[in-house]
């Protein structure tokens, strides 16, 4: 599908420019333009009202059919803008959900998607079933408004619904966690989203799992056998502000790191001196937001093979041309003693 991406030009602009592009394409979005509003966000439509008739004629003229907000946006916006544009609007939540969903192939992984879209599409649903209900039934009164709490009523019932058969599965993985580690020691693989996790798994274990040049591909979690009694994990990939409602949908799944006796901070040896740091301290606050910083932690350098040594304590390795595995290996092995 055409698309266009609009952003405020803010902190770490060419970052989140490369990170929200990057997206769009494992979405499967083509993007035909960037909008940048240098000036300071708008309550209305977040950007200027300029900038969205300017985004409206290229959309006109070039047949866009989606629009894609970097920034986070709430429900009034992404309405106004939609009245405004006359196409459908999604910021960097909704967009994380769709390629989520390109990759979710487990049930489990579908219901945390569907509970995430509820519980973030809550206001939007109220506020464009009123507006609907007003249109149809001019006077809106006691009717319309019944047919409002209907909705979001059945929407809760969902969303119970859904939180009753996801917690099923979390007893689950509770139980094969704990099966694991009566087995052995369990290691868990965490790190920004592509930086190479699976492919580690895969260097360490020869288990051979599917690794793809994209974001999130691993939205469950896979488990390998490193040697006797230690099993390896590779888990979901982070990302810079990591809405909450997403930490919540998936707690089953990153609840699995919590558990964990050793958790391996994987590192990209090729990202800038600056986005290295950032990165770095988006994987610290996640695995607090998950309170996981009990476990020990070990970082581990990736993709030396087209980057360079970086400050700190770091195990150097090249997962895609199998440097320095053996010594990770060991290291891993000799942490757990």
């Amino acid at each position: 599908m055409k698309s266009v991406i609009v952003m405020l030009k803010e902190g770490e602009f060419e970052e989140r420019k490369e990170e929200i592009g990057m997206l769009a394409k494992t979405g499967g979005y083509a993007v035909l333009e960037h909008f940048i509003q240098d000036k300071r966000a708008r309550a209305k439509f977040l950007v200027g009202k300029g900038k969205v008739e300017e985004i409206h004629d290229f959309i006109k003229s070039h047949k866009v059919g989606l629009v894609i907000f970097e920034n986070y946006l709430n429900s009034r916006q992404i309405m106004s803008l939609e009245r405004e544009l006359r196409v459908p609007v999604i910021d960097k939540y909704d967009l994380i959900l769709n390629v989520f969903e390109r990759h979710a192939g487990s049930r489990e992984a579908q219901l945390q998607i569907e509970l995430a879209r509820l519980n973030r599409n809550i206001p939007y649903i109220k506020m464009a079933t009123g507006i609907r209900v007003r249109t149809d039934h001019p006077g809106f009164g006691s009717s319309g408004e019944y047919i409002v709490r209907s909705t979001i009523a059945n929407i809760h019932k969902r969303i119970k619904k859904i939180e009753g058969e996801l917690e099923k599965y979390s007893k689950r993985t509770r139980e094969q966690a704990e099966r694991r580690r009566k087995k052995g020691k369990i290691v868990s693989i965490v790190g920004y989203t592509n930086v190479g996790k699976t492919t580690i798994l895969n260097a360490l274990t020869g288990a051979g799992k599917r690794e793809r040049d994209e974001l999130f591909t691993t939205l469950k979690s896979k488990t390998a056998a490193l040697s006797e009694g230690i099993f390896l994990m590779d888990t979901i990939g982070f990302i810079r502000n990591l809405p909450h409602e997403l930490v919540y949908a998936f707690r089953a799944t990153l609840e699995e790191i919590k558990n964990s006796d050793l958790i391996l901070i994987v590192m990209d040896a090729s990202d800038s001196d600056e986005e290295f740091q950032r990165k770095k301290d988006i994987c610290e606050i996640t695995l607090a937001k998950i309170e996981a910083l009990d476990v020990p932690v070990m970082y581990v350098l990736n993709k030396i093979d087209i980057g360079k040594s970086k400050e700190g304590e770091y195990v150097p390795i090249s997962a895609k041309h199998g440097t320095g595995i053996e010594e990770l290996k060991q290291e891993i092995i000799e942490s757990l003693g």
